[in-house]
């Protein structure tokens, strides 16, 4: 019989050549998070795990759920066919040393998680009692280092060997239940229950457990975690905070009350000093493992929409990439990444005037005093930077003047302290920050010219000598304000954008192309681009001259005036992920910010490289609006969405490119899925283990699954 052989490459950067156009590097943000919306099982999530392929396990109250970064497989249990209930069935997910993943439920059931097959197997349940007797339940459940599963109930402590399967009962002194176990060595453990500490000595031979109450702790506890390195016993309890417990000098030490009167659910190590402590009401702390001085380090911040969202936390768990993952009720699963700067998300806020006034921002502005701007939909916000207050003009919650238009599109101060606003009218509005009043300007009197009023205001800029432009639906206007002299630059119209070039020529974006204007004697040239689309959306002129132009529909074009050259970037020849620029801002270290209507972009001009932020990567708002953007002098970039506004670092982390592992799953041949062992399969092992894969000749017919784990794009 004839044979095929496929060599599956293990390569990572060889395989991802194929799939470069899906893995683009992006930025992350402080929080990201997974609920019933995003295909998690349940809001209540009790456990946190991540396998040695790099997945990450949620033990929740429907059951196991596996996440890759992108999608949430949800596992069932059943018994000869029947489906098991979960929330008696399993209970508690553990990972042995070997990377084997094993669940134990409150009836003593023991399930293996066997990746071959992709499912849970049952492979220990407890005899079944004599009639009249009620089978016992399990109130606590454990594995240690060696393997060992215990079997914790009111009334006695059983060991299942996961090696073996051979179940051990226990003789043990403890009264009362216990709450948790943490192993010191083979045979030495704590064990802390409701009544206090116990110090145990395991003897396999006697299968008998030795205790003794452990540093005269007669209280309840919680949670326990012993730092081999430290030789310390980290003691959580229900009402006392933390307890310290030093073995090399046998003496115990308490934590400040910062952590009375809570429920410690779960402590875990954090660097070579510090610990986490996660709590049942009160969020996570943080504490130093010499002063045992705790601080609050991820709390719910309800007054941001993009900050930690519960304080009720089951389960914390730092990866090997310093994110931590926080199961909090009700909310689910909260992802913090320490290694990038967070973001702040400004919405609207129904019924409260100390909020931005409308989501949909049109453009942001900085004053001479550094307080925001922002023209929107409904009216006009002002932000005062240093008290935190806001102000709205010409909403429908304000009564200025009457006037149906509220949508302002630009926003431009003229002078300290006087904003010129336009929008859906052909005159401008001018407010006054100081006393806080607005008029009205019929565009015939501002400019004592005959001509026709526009469709609205698109863009207002002052240049370098003072001078103010205005550009419409069907005029380009200028005025002095010192010298009272107004002009229309006839012929151009349709106006998108206004940029100066330098003291005697301005760039001119227009929806039907782009155009040099000289000041004086009013003649324009058209800028012939090689593009499809010639609708000007967004322009920023280099310190060395070359002009950025951001385009409706064909991306980003770079225009050098001296040399006639033109660069054009778009989804097709590179990685942005928008043909649509809508801003383009300049980053102190000379990059440039880019947005789009799907999300954010990094470029680098010397290396010719885009990175992405997007909805994907966890940044919530991500349609922005052409014009709506600044760096404000404070160092944080300032974006006007359709969903509020964001604000973030100018010199936030962006990852460099990397690639993440791939999987291979689901081999079927003929449609049929294969499985190590099973008749006609060519599989020895796992697919994603299988180095060779030898196919008859009449196998000519099949496929497999590749995808990636990935947390951070």
């Amino acid at each position: 019989m004839n044979r095929r052989e496929f060599h599956l490459l293990r390569n990572t950067s060889m395989l991802f050549t194929i799939l470069v156009f899906f893995t683009q590097v992006c930025a992350a943000q402080a929080y990201r998070y997974l609920s019933m919306e995003d295909g998690l099982g349940s809001q209540k999530v009790y456990r946190i795990l991540q396998d040695t392929l790099g997945y990450m396990w949620f033990l929740t109250q429907e059951g196991p759920n596996r996440y890759n970064g992108k999608e949430i497989k949800h596992y069932e249990l059943t018994d000869k066919g029947k489906k098991l209930n979960m929330q008696f069935n399993l209970n508690w997910l553990y990972m042995a040393a070997d990377g084997a993943l094993w669940g134990i439920g409150r009836k003593g059931r023991i399930f293996r998680y066997e990746p071959e097959r992709d499912r849970f197997e049952q492979v220990y349940m407890p005899s079944l009692p004599e009639k009249g007797i009620a089978s016992p339940n399990i109130t606590y459940s454990y594995m240690d280092q060696t393997g060992r599963i215990w079997l914790c109930s009111k009334e006695h402590i059983s060991l299942f060997d996961a090696h073996t399967g051979q179940v051990t009962s226990l003789r043990s002194s403890i009264v009362g239940n216990i709450t948790s176990i943490e192993q010191v060595d083979r045979t030495n453990f704590f064990i802390g229950t409701e009544s206090g500490l116990y110090q145990a000595v395991l003897d396999e031979q006697d299968t008998s457990l030795t205790c003794q109450p452990a540093y005269n702790l007669h209280i309840p506890v919680s949670e326990l975690f012993f730092s081999t390195a430290l030789k310390k016993l980290f003691v959580g309890t229900f009402k006392q905070g933390i307890w310290i417990c030093d073995l090399k000098t046998s003496s115990e030490t308490r934590s400040d009350r910062t952590l009375n009167d809570v429920n410690v659910k779960r402590i875990v190590p954090f660097g070579e000093k510090e610990v986490l402590i996660a709590t049942d009401g009160k969020g996570i702390y943080r504490m130093n493992v010499d002063s045992c001085h705790a601080v609050p380090y991820i709390i719910a911040d309800y007054t941001i929409h993009n900050g930690m969202n519960g304080n009720n936390i089951n389960d914390v768990y730092v990866d090997g990439d310093e994110r931590i993952w926080i199961a909090n009720y009700p909310s689910g699963i909260t992802i913090r990444d320490n290694r990038y700067g967070g973001y702040r998300w400004t919405r609207h806020s129904v019924g409260n005037r100390q909020s931005l006034v409308n989501d949909q921002v049109h453009d942001v502005i900085e004053d001479s005093d550094g307080d925001l701007w922002f023209g929107t939909s409904n009216g006009i916000s002002l932000y005062n930077s240093a008290t935190g207050n806001w102000h709205s003009f010409i909403s429908t919650f304000d009564h200025e003047l009457e006037d149906k238009n509220h949508i302002f599109l630009t926003l431009c101060e003229i002078s300290p302290g006087v904003i010129l606003a336009g929008g859906f009218t052909s005159g401008l509005y001018q407010i006054n920050k100081r006393t806080l009043t607005v008029d009205y300007i019929a565009s015939s009197l501002f400019f004592h010219l005959d001509l026709r009023p526009d469709q609205y205001i698109r863009d207002i800029k002052k240049d370098s000598e003072g001078n103010i432009w205005s550009g419409g639906f069907y005029n380009l206007k200028c005025f002095d304000l010192a010298g009272g002299k107004s002009r229309l630059y006839p012929g151009l119209s349709s106006i998108t954008c206004i940029h100066e070039k330098d003291s005697s020529s301005m760039w001119i974006g227009t929806s039907m192309g782009l155009y040099l204007l000289d000041k004086v004697s009013g003649k324009y040239r058209s800028i012939d681009m090689p593009v499809e689309s010639s609708h000007i959306c967004a322009l920023y002129q280099g310190d060395d001259g070359v002009l950025y132009v951001g385009t409706s529909g064909s991306g980003l074009v770079l225009y050098d005036p001296k040399e006639e050259a033109f660069a054009q970037y778009y989804t097709d020849n590179c990685a942005l992920i928008s043909n649509n620029i809508y801003t383009i801002l300049p980053k102190p270290d000379g990059d440039l910010l880019l947005s789009t209507e799907n999300g954010i972009v990094h470029f680098s001009p010397r290396k010719m490289s885009f990175n992405n932020w997007t909805r994907e990567q966890g940044l919530m708002s991500v349609c922005f609006n052409p014009g709506a953007g600044i760096l404000h002098s404070s160092g944080r970039f300032v974006l006007g969405s359709n969903d509020g506004v964001i604000g973030f670092p100018s010199d936030m982390h962006i990852p460099v490119p990397s690639f993440s592992p791939m999987i291979l799953s689901d081999l079927r041949i003929s449609y049929q899925l294969m499985y190590p062992g099973d008749e006609k399969s060519p599989l020895k092992t796992d697919i994603n283990s299988t180095e060779v894969l030898q196919l008859d000749y009449e196998q000519n017919t099949f496929s497999l699954k590749a995808s990636s784990i990935n947390y951070d794009y």
